[in-house]
């Protein structure tokens, strides 16, 4: 089918858009982009005893990586219009009659797509894959030294890197541009390209990077005279440009400044330490009956998590930059940093300092960078005790009582982001979950 407008026809019938191309058109083949056939990914490893005792190792590899679209960025261009529909409407007439500013006063719904008749409804939103997408990549690199100390403990530490380059994103090459005049129902009017007749035109570029550093300290004792335990401790940073780890899209704050939310990625945590044991409280051998059927043969395991807060970014609330989206950032006009040594009712009130962010400026983006804030922290013990009782020589029944956060050790949520909320904005409303008990046997035959 030709991607060729077809002049004289009312639009939204039998019509492509005039700068809709599609199978067929010049330049578009079968697969829209063009295969990579130059994908070389080598990969390189050493470890080295340098003393020859068996107690110690140095060990490093480096390698490069290729990775893979999803299938819903695949898909994409079976997402948009004629196959489908999914509209902003910025110019919303009443609730009564929703469409009535748009043209001919027409709904789309119900929205069904007959190849001999495709349909489009303006302003369409549009999406495909550019010509010259390449597949991503990353280079994943480690360093680490691990020392045995005795028979049942050693230590490890470790650096482990990636950096990504080329991951995709669906980028919007029909982004509004600002006017003196512009607001939120004129959206459509500012496109570049075809105004109000084409909306959003999401393309899939190849062009983000990301990256990730980080120590990690590694301490082992192995099961010795009924104890084994870890422990992990990770200082770490990564960083990427556009919000790539939600399900969903996320978008930038301005498409056409996409350096502007380079930040911390959404799980970054700078520190973060799990310790962990069992210990097996198998004294009682030598003692009397009653002493051995109460007191031994139990077992006792503990994980205990200590680790930073979450980033967090400040937003305004609404479109202040009258772009179509409400994911303006706030203006940071202050210094947001308050300790959160503070007392505990001072600290939920006011998280960080509020009077440090204000909405943006109308016409313009937020100044406020993304994630530049710390969360609440996490402090949590989850244990266990268990016992096995044997029924027969082939039955075994086993007693288990677990506590997520046995000491119920208050860990605060999140506060409240969106610098407009009054009732919400820096204050803490909520904890995360207080201690849970279960009970539990488990018949083993």
């Amino acid at each position: 089918m030709s991607g060729r407008a077809r002049r004289g026809l009312p639009f939204g019938v039998r019509v492509f858009p005039p700068a809709r191309l599609t199978r067929g058109d010049a330049g578009i083949g079968r697969g829209i982009a063009s295969v990579d056939k130059n994908n070389f990914s080598p990969r390189v490893g050493l470890a080295w005893d340098p003393r020859g005792d068996r107690k110690m190792a140095i060990r490093a590899a480096f390698g490069v990586f290729y990775g893979s679209m999803s299938g819903n960025e695949a898909n994409a261009p079976a997402d948009g219009q004629p196959f489908t529909t999914r509209q902003s409407f910025n110019n919303v007439k009443s609730i009564s009659d929703p469409y009535g500013n748009e043209p001919g006063g027409l709904s789309p719904f119900p929205y069904g797509y007959t190849p001999s008749k495709p349909r489009f409804f303006a302003p369409s939103s549009i999406k495909g894959i550019s010509l010259d997408l390449r597949w991503p990549y990353t280079y994943q690199m480690n360093f680490s030294v691990q020392r045995q100390i005795t028979r049942d403990v050693s230590l490890t530490a470790a650096y482990v890197g990636t950096i990504g380059h080329k991951l995709p994103v669906d980028m919007d090459m029909n982004y509004p541009y600002t006017t003196p005049t512009a607001n939120t129902q004129n959206v459509n009017a500012r496109r570049p390209y075809l105004p109000n007749t084409l909306a959003d035109i999401r393309i899939t570029h190849s062009v983000l990077n990301t990256v990730y550093h980080g120590l990690q300290f590694t301490g082992e004792k192995r099961l010795s005279r009924n104890f084994s335990a870890k422990g992990y401790y990770t200082f770490g940073k990564s960083l990427d440009t556009v919000n790539l780890q939600r399900s969903t899209r996320q978008d930038p704050q301005n498409y056409n400044n996409l350096r502007a939310d380079r930040g911390r990625t959404d799980n970054d945590r700078r520190h973060n330490l799990v310790l962990s044991g069992i210990w097996k409280l198998d004294y009682f051998r030598n003692k009397p009956v009653v002493v051995r059927a109460l007191a031994g043969g139990w077992s006792l395991s503990a994980i205990a998590t200590l680790r930073s807060g979450g980033p967090l970014t400040l937003t305004s609330g609404s479109d202040r930059n009258y772009d179509g989206l409400t994911n303006d950032r706030a203006d940071l006009v202050g210094d947001p940093y308050l300790s959160p040594n503070r007392p505990r009712n001072e600290v939920v009130e006011q998280w960080f300092n509020r009077a440090a962010f204000v909405p943006n400026k109308t016409f313009a983006d937020g100044t406020a960078g993304r994630n530049i804030i710390d969360g609440p922290g996490i402090r949590n013990i989850d244990m266990g005790i268990f016992r096995e009782f044997r029924v027969t020589e082939r039955m075994q029944l086993q007693f288990r009582a677990e506590g997520t956060n046995a000491f119920n050790l208050v860990s605060l949520s999140n506060p409240g982001t969106n610098v407009t909320s009054t009732a919400s904005y820096g204050r803490v409303t909520t904890a995360r979950a207080m201690r849970q008990v279960q009970l539990g046997l488990r018949l083993v035959f």
